[in-house]
């Protein structure tokens, strides 16, 4: 490895160190301890026991949104981006993004990322749910932060190393959100979940070389965490691929090889390839590239890919 590219792994790490100290300070004002408990603001109309379709989201920023709303305005026509503007009548989505949240359900648009002028892989999602199923209802329940690990923070209680604060803030959140959906009358089913992560796991290798054993462990335990919302066959798992790039995410393939090792284990695992489908991390901004992060419309593409693999198991 070049001594450059020592020192551009070596800034990574320390940003991801940096976001994941910044995590933990705010997560204390969210939670505390064991006693996470969220709020759902009244923003539905009675679902008169109308069938609906839920679909979690969760990872780290390209989960929670780190692409340019202001880039995906350039490079969109007019007209569509007047559509993610206006949002999808037929899909919307609860989200906490880092320290952005929702607070309850709104219609899946533009500007709902992590920060602020950001959005995520639920935009694509949306548009590719609306084309698809005009006539059906959807809701996406979105709980990432951005630098997070696997390895320790998203952490499930079947690997027995201490559940982490991550995974069970998701676990609180989805179950905050089912039970406000429940009560306002919706018979809904989660069908799916995507998982966009393991960057920071990249990082290091113990973190890597671990990443199957406790990747598989979380599928177990969210699928077991859901079950009563789940259909017969159980929940579907679509787990996206980490950007190929050692340069940059050190252990790439050992995190990729073990999302792929996992999903081959059940036809209920799907793996969303974002490396053959080409994805982009450098055109944007123009002239210093946040390569951590998909350009505007990779990211559109990868909510996209995420409906795709999912599209088997939302058959009515």
């Amino acid at each position: 490895m070049t001594k450059q590219k020592k020192i551009t792994v070596g800034a990574i790490c320390l940003f991801c160190a940096v976001i994941l100290t910044v995590g933990a300070v705010f997560g204390i004002r969210v939670y505390q301890k064991n006693q996470i408990t969220f709020t759902v603001k009244d923003t539905l109309a009675d679902g008169q026991g109308k069938k609906a379709t839920v679909i979690l989201l969760g990872g780290q920023s390209n989960a929670s949104g780190s692409s340019r709303d202001d880039y995906l305005q350039q490079k969109s026509t007019p007209e569509k981006y007047a559509e993610y503007q206006n949002g999808y009548d037929n899909v919307y989505i609860n989200y906490l993004a880092g320290g952005r949240r929702s607070e309850g359900f709104v219609k899946c648009s533009v500007l709902q990322g992590e920060l602020e002028g950001y959005f995520g892989p639920e935009l694509g999602l949306a548009e590719k749910l609306h084309e698809a199923y005009p006539d059906e209802t959807f809701f996406i329940i979105k709980c990432a932060w951005g630098g997070t690990n696997l390895y320790e923070q998203w952490l499930s209680p079947a690997s027995k190393g201490g559940t982490g604060d991550l995974y069970r803030q998701f676990v609180a959140y989805v179950n905050a959100s089912l039970a406000y959906l429940e009560g306002k009358d919706y018979d809904i089913t989660v069908k799916g979940m995507c998982w966009m992560q393991g960057e920071s796991d990249s990082c290091t290798v113990e973190a890597a070389a671990d990443y199957e054993i406790h990747l598989a462990n979380f599928i177990e335990d969210i699928r077991a965490e859901f079950e009563r919302y789940a259909p017969q066959e159980g929940i579907a798992f679509a787990d996206a691929y980490i950007a190929n790039d050692p340069s940059f995410w050190v252990h790439c393939e050992l995190v990729n090889q073990a999302k792929r090792t996992v999903a081959d284990r059940s036809p209920m695992n799907v793996i969303v390839d974002t490396v053959a489908a080409g994805l982009t991390r450098s055109e944007e901004p123009e002239g210093a590239p946040d390569i951590a992060h998909y350009d505007a419309l990779s990211e559109i593409r990868l909510g996209h890919l995420f409906a795709d693999a999912l599209a088997p198991f939302l058959a009515s």
